[in-house]
């Protein structure tokens, strides 16, 4: 991999953690970012809910109205302002299900 990535912009300035002579200290610093990036989510998940409620509250603009500057449906952005994340639930956090029935997986239910 001789080439560096192009940052989006957004991420411009992190640009010197990937920039520079590759070093112990800059593989170490990646590490540390990396092991951040789901509390940078978590953060920016919760500002855009604030954000996203308060344009609705305080200037009145409705969900539909901020859909396409967000590119995502209408009930996309009201998901957003309950505080619903598309990302998937941790182990162990899903709702419990039913056990399997018991007995031989080839078998019918009327078989049994």
């Amino acid at each position: 991999m001789d080439e560096l990535p192009e940052l989006p912009d957004v991420f411009k300035p992190l640009a010197g953690l990937i920039e520079g002579p590759e070093t112990l200290e800059q593989a170490a610093l990646l590490s540390v970012a990396l092991l951040a990036i789901p509390g940078l989510q978590k953060a920016l998940r919760q500002r855009r809910q604030h954000v996203v409620v308060t344009l609705r509250d305080r200037d009145g603009i409705s969900y539909t109205d901020q859909a396409p500057y967000l590119k995502v449906e209408p009930e996309r952005v009201s998901g957003i302002a309950r505080g619903h994340s598309r990302s998937p639930r941790k182990k162990g956090t899903a709702a419990p299900t039913e056990p399997p029935p018991a007995g031989p997986v080839d078998q019918l239910p009327e078989d049994r």
